[in-house]
């Protein structure tokens, strides 16, 4: 006779087998049958589960919020754990606003080398303040003193860390207690800064924006100081024309991106390519929006001429005056010996000779005068700006 885990003891299935699972683990393991989701609901596997995930949320003002979500923690973690992923190209205008915006937001970051935390900590971001909705939103975290555990960055680790180091931003809104991811968990970028000694790790994940046709990108950069030791985190959003977004653009953004407004979805991203796919998206759509302001510009100068509401008729030939002319062509270019000769003309033909030793008549002088202004009307015409057209 068979037996199945239906004739397993709950206490033992509860106490021996599921705290052996991964919350992605016990996920999957809920949805075999009704027993076994009933016996994956316990709220106290959950907390345990998430706090051994992201160690920052045992802060007890942070538990105690969690503790409000529909589900606790268990909601926490199916918020959170998956990637926020857009799709740029099929997007609808939905923003969140059934509840009122929260007077506090959340952040808790923690930074995992391989198997190891070596940094975890907690933010608060006030958003009553008068500065916080004018002001461009720029979230600077300073180095964890209690984490003593160190990256050892040299040359072979150097490309083996953007597998092995991993980040979670989750950011928590209390008032519609959801949270959500905003690091792309694993770096896009990892770059040596010789002159400071630093290694700098990037990881960029593309939300959408206030507007139906906006983008922005959140990027969190890690700085990596001497014995690789994590000297500072910092996030911004950014939009396609690379300005920073303020604190009243960034509760829009942050609050579509949670409540899965806009069709963002919520995903296990496991392939390198689709994390790579909506940042190849985004810098096309930037590249488009420069070209785009560069022939607006262009053609605030140089607008373009509006066809003529009368067009003339067929077997018309057009007479266009600019066909035959000679190309441009500066007078002082063409003659530059003018310059040298007029000058010296100038020179030496105003000296007044003197009577006493040369005895040049009225005549004479009169001529000289002639030539020396022919001269100098040639030398002002070759020095003139502007350009002509040389029959």
């Amino acid at each position: 006779m068979s037996t199945t885990l239906g004739d397993v003891h709950p206490d033992i299935v509860h106490t021996h087998i599921l705290p052996q699972l991964d919350g992605r683990s016990l996920s999957t393991f809920a949805t075999v049958s009704s027993y076994l989701h009933t016996l994956c609901s316990d709220h106290n596997l959950w907390s345990q589960i998430c706090k051994c995930t992201w160690p920052s949320i045992t802060h007890p003002h942070v538990d105690a919020i969690i503790s409000t979500f529909p589900e606790r923690h268990k909601s926490f973690f199916h918020d959170s754990f998956p990637s926020l992923i857009v799709n740029v190209n099929n997007r609808h205008l939905h923003l969140s606003t059934h509840h009122p915006w929260p007077p506090q937001l959340i952040s808790t970051v923690d930074i995992r080398y391989q198997s190891n935390v070596i940094y975890s900590t907690v933010h608060f971001i006030d958003t009553t303040a008068d500065h916080f909705l004018s002001s461009e939103l720029l979230v600077i975290l300073k180095e964890d003193a209690n984490r003593p555990i160190k990256v050892e960055v040299d040359e072979e680790t150097l490309s083996n860390l953007k597998q092995s180091l991993t980040l979670n931003w989750i950011l928590i809104d209390p008032m519609m207690k959801r949270a959500g991811n905003l690091s792309s968990i694993k770096p896009f970028s990892v770059k040596k800064d010789l002159v400071a000694n630093e290694t700098r790790v990037q990881y960029d994940t593309v939300l959408p924006g206030c507007d139906r046709n906006e983008m922005v990108q959140c990027r969190i950069q890690v700085v990596l100081g001497v014995g690789g030791v994590v000297k500072e985190v910092v996030m911004k959003l950014t939009d396609l024309d690379r300005r920073c977004l303020n604190g009243s653009e960034f509760l829009v953004v942050s609050r579509t991106a949670i409540s899965g407004g806009n069709n963002v979805t919520r995903k296990v991203v496991v392939d390198d390519e689709e994390r790579w796919r909506s940042r190849r998206e985004f810098k096309e759509m930037k590249r488009e929006r420069r070209e785009s302001l560069a022939m607006k510009e262009k053609n605030k100068w140089h607008p373009v001429p509006s066809p003529s509401p009368h067009p003339p008729p067929p077997n018309t030939t057009i007479f266009n005056p600019d066909k035959h002319k000679k190309p441009l062509v500066h007078h002082h270019r063409r003659h530059p010996h003018l310059i040298y000769v007029g000058c010296w003309v100038l020179i030496f033909g105003s000296i007044e000779p003197n009577p006493t030793v040369i005895n040049i008549d009225r005549h004479q002088k009169k001529k000289q005068r002639v030539w020396v202004l022919f001269i100098m009307v040639r030398v002002l015409q070759s020095l003139k700006p502007n350009q002509r057209y040389c029959n």
